[in-house]
């Protein structure tokens, strides 16, 4: 199947302790890649390098707004030492936020990142699709955006706790879906490891890899302690599709 990776974001917590511990043991329990959410003024130079020494791939960076905007040039120099392929932006603050001027600095960037080989996505929450200004931000996002540097990180969860069928959103979108984040969604409608919830992983990893999908990413919000046991369980419930 799709190479199996893990957003960094679930670990948060042992990777600020101990940053090449915690990759080293990503390694060890499965995974074949790591999805970088980190503050830009880290070294990364020893994390990269251990990661080419283990086999751990980092096809991707979480970025904000604010960095993109400001400090590009980082921005890119940061995904370059890692070994990226594609610079994400996770979100953006949904209070009042010009979503049409998003796109047009988001396809600025994208422009700038191509330029220097990398391609840019969008991670989005379940906020997107709220209509109550009277039109859906997402809708924005897609619309407006140059779909030749705009693509997008599909969230199953937030797909689904924002009122789409992950499925028929992967399929409509097509080929601008280059990443998935794969979470699952507990009856309550709360966050679990994959393959414990409702969601149909088959399906939609079918329909991930039908639109081109190159990378996907298991994410947890807010895995209960340890952690670990967490991460584990969601790529051995993946490792057994394959």
């Amino acid at each position: 199947m799709t190479p199996v990776g893990l957003q960094l974001y679930t670990l948060r917590r042992p990777f600020g302790e101990d940053p090449i511990g915690t990759l080293e043991r990503i390694r060890q329990v499965g995974y074949d890649s790591v999805e970088f959410a980190a503050p830009l003024d880290m070294d990364f130079a020893p994390l990269s390098a251990r990661m080419k020494e283990i086999g751990l791939d980092c096809p991707s960076v979480h970025v904000g707004l604010a960095d993109i905007n400001g400090r590009p040039e980082r921005v890119l120099a940061v995904a370059r030492e890692l070994g990226c392929r594609f610079i994400v932006l996770p979100f953006v603050d949904p209070k009042e936020t010009d979503w049409h001027a998003v796109v047009k600095q988001a396809d600025a960037f994208a422009k700038a990142a191509k330029d220097e080989g990398f391609g840019f996505a969008y991670h989005h929450h379940h906020f997107e699709f709220d209509n109550s200004r009277g039109f859906r931000p997402f809708d924005v996002l897609v619309g407006e955006s140059d779909p030749a540097l705009f693509n997008f990180e599909l969230d199953v969860y937030w797909l689904k706790k924002g009122g789409e069928e992950p499925v028929e959103m992967i399929q409509r979108l097509g080929g601008r879906v280059k990443l998935l984040h794969l979470k699952d969604m507990a009856p309550n409608g709360d966050m679990t490891d994959v393959g414990s919830g409702v969601l149909d992983f088959p399906a939609m990893i079918a329909a991930g890899r039908a639109a081109g999908v190159e990378h996907m990413f298991v994410e947890h919000d807010v895995p209960p302690k340890p952690y670990w046991p967490s991460v584990e369980a969601s790529v051995n419930y993946l490792r057994a599709l394959a």
